[in-house]
């Protein structure tokens, strides 16, 4: 694998210093009660393929059954299913990051074929046995400093409290407050959701008041366990500047089942949310565009978050760019990442960041085109991003990746970006388009690879 998706000379020179660099992990969906327990794995499957919506999409086109996805089936069929579904997946992202995983974690270069799944299986599993391979110990090998796990607004963080008790853990794990589940007043979960704030927040929310006292309540909770960073799904944006007396009323009346003004509230919420991010100093980061849960019976067989998700084309352009400006306006524009998941709206958010990047802080890319994201965490997906990125923007300014995982051996993924970065600068310089000085490439690729986003969160130590 030292070749693999290295195209050229000067691509191979810079990734052997940047796959030195720790990892900044800004955004992921790990589990932290996994991570406190820290129970060793049972087998590859365990590991691999538990809750991992990535690999069951592929599994259930090529065929494979549900009961050998999430089902019942033994943790040998389900893990053979995967690799005869791999054997065939010709140029999908799956086939390296599952090649990467198993030669990092467990030294296995096998062919990913049938073949060899049982070889591949049992030298895995002798490896998870001999070494108590566990959530921590993933972590640990991946060389990550700092990992940022995304958190919901009723989170109570005791298990964040209980990891930052143990002084053996090095890696910083942080709580990311997850904005959503105050601001979709249409979700059918609304009514539950505010109960579930009022109960970790201590008191009965009846009015816009409390709602706005329990997110701060519960902000100053996540600041307290080392927050520096926030986050919220967006599908479809269009802001307008809501008033107070207008998001009570729509409050009021959601909370007895009654839903309209979807709009009003939502913007006000969005609003007050970013500004007492702003206040918190915490960055923020919008993930624009999923259209979520696309097939009914399998979310009300499976839940959310298990592969039947999409890109959407509803309209947000105009609507990010009125927030920001009327967040700009009022002096309480943060740092903020925007993603975007439809690969066609790259150069809509490479030019519209450069309209905000003023900033009296000095601080480098203050607004964000966060990493190809999702169904752009692809080879083409992510040299896409690179082109809109460098060429309307500043490549050096990049935070770089994130995992925006559930599974812990998911870190590959950054020595994968890390390749097809060094190669997207090497062939810019080996084509004349950039300048050939290794002090400069270097620096280039460290501060993309762990610098910038280290110093884009300042963590306090």
């Amino acid at each position: 694998m030292n070749k693999v998706l290295l195209t050229n000379a000067t691509a191979k020179k810079l990734y052997k210093y940047a796959k030195t660099f720790k990892i900044f992990d800004y955004h992921c969906h790990l589990s932290v009660k996994e991570m406190y327990e820290n129970k060793p794995y049972k087998n590859l499957t365990e590991i691999w393929l538990k809750g991992d919506h990535y690999k069951w999409r592929q599994m259930r086109t090529f065929g494979v059954a549900e009961e050998l996805i999430t089902g019942d089936a033994s943790d040998y069929d389900k893990f053979y299913a995967y690799i005869s579904m791999l054997e065939t997946a010709v140029g999908n992202p799956l086939y390296l990051w599952s090649k990467l995983e198993l030669e990092f974690y467990f030294g296995i270069k096998y062919p990913l074929t049938r073949t060899y799944a049982k070889r591949i299986w049992d030298k895995a599993n002798k490896v998870i046995e001999e070494t108590k391979f566990s959530p921590l110990s993933a972590i640990a090998m991946s060389n990550v400093d700092t990992v940022c796990t995304t958190e919901e607004i009723y989170c109570d963080l005791m298990y964040h409290r209980l990891l930052r008790e143990n002084a053996a853990i090095k890696t910083k794990i942080l709580p990311a407050f997850r904005g959503d589940r105050a601001i979709n007043i249409d979700s059918p979960e609304f009514i539950k959701n505010i109960e579930k704030l009022g109960n970790v927040s201590n008191f009965v929310i009846r009015t816009l008041e409390d709602m706005e006292d329990a997110l701060c309540k519960r902000l100053d909770a996540f600041k307290e366990q080392g927050a520096v960073t926030t986050d919220f799904a967006i599908e479809g944006l269009r802001y307008f500047r809501a008033s107070r007396e207008d998001a009570d009323v729509i409050f009021r009346a959601a909370l007895k089942g009654e839903v309209r003004d979807i709009d009003t509230y939502k913007n006000y919420m969005i609003r007050f949310l970013l500004g007492e991010c702003y206040k918190r100093g915490f960055s923020v980061q919008l993930h624009i565009g999923a259209m979520r849960n696309n097939n009914t019976a399998m979310n009300l067989r499976l839940g959310a978050d298990t592969g039947f998700d999409s890109i959407s084309t509803e309209e947000y352009q105009t609507g990010l760019k009125l927030l920001l400006d009327d967040l700009n306006t009022s002096g309480i524009l943060g740092k903020t990442i925007i993603f975007n998941l439809n690969p066609a709206d790259n150069e809509y958010v490479g030019t519209l960041i450069g309209c905000f990047q003023g900033n009296e802080e000095g601080v480098k890319g203050k607004i964000q085109m966060g990493a190809a994201w999702w169904f752009n965490d692809t080879k083409n997906g992510i040299l896409n991003h690179f082109k809109a990125l460098s060429e309307l923007s500043h490549f050096g300014s990049f935070l770089g990746m994130l995992t925006d995982s559930r599974s812990f051996i998911s870190y590959t993924r950054h020595d994968y970006f890390r390749r097809l970065m060094c190669s997207y600068v090497g062939e810019l310089v080996e084509k004349g388009e950039f300048v050939k000085d290794m002090g400069v490439l270097r620096k280039v690729v460290g501060e993309i690879s762990y610098l910038n986003a280290k110093r884009y969160f300042a963590i306090h130590e």
